[in-house]
């Protein structure tokens, strides 16, 4: 007994090209919108990065200026009250 061969009709075989490439065309443009927001995200994280080495390069100057002889005697008169040999200190009197 001989097998029969099915046929697709012109329009069964127009709906399955046209649903295989809507499937395509869905994933295509889901892919894309995916692609853009990583973009985003990745710009906003590239700002981040260079606001935090901003930051690290403040802190790093701020560091070198504590180890400087100005801010040791500024830190030592002001918070010691400490004064250079022939200085005089004035202190207000609160009222």
């Amino acid at each position: 007994m001989a097998r029969r061969r099915y046929v697709l009709k012109p329009r069964a075989k127009l709906m399955i090209a046209l649903l295989v490439a809507g499937y395509f065309i869905f994933t295509f443009i889901q892919q894309e919108l995916k692609i853009r927001e990583q973009h985003a995200q990745m710009e906003h994280l590239r700002q981040q990065i260079q606001q935090v080495e901003e930051y690290n390069a403040e802190l790093e100057r701020q560091v070198e200026y504590t180890k400087s002889e100005e801010y040791i005697e500024k830190a030592a008169r002001e918070r010691f009250g400490w004064v250079k040999k022939g200085e005089i200190k004035f202190i207000e009197k609160e009222n």
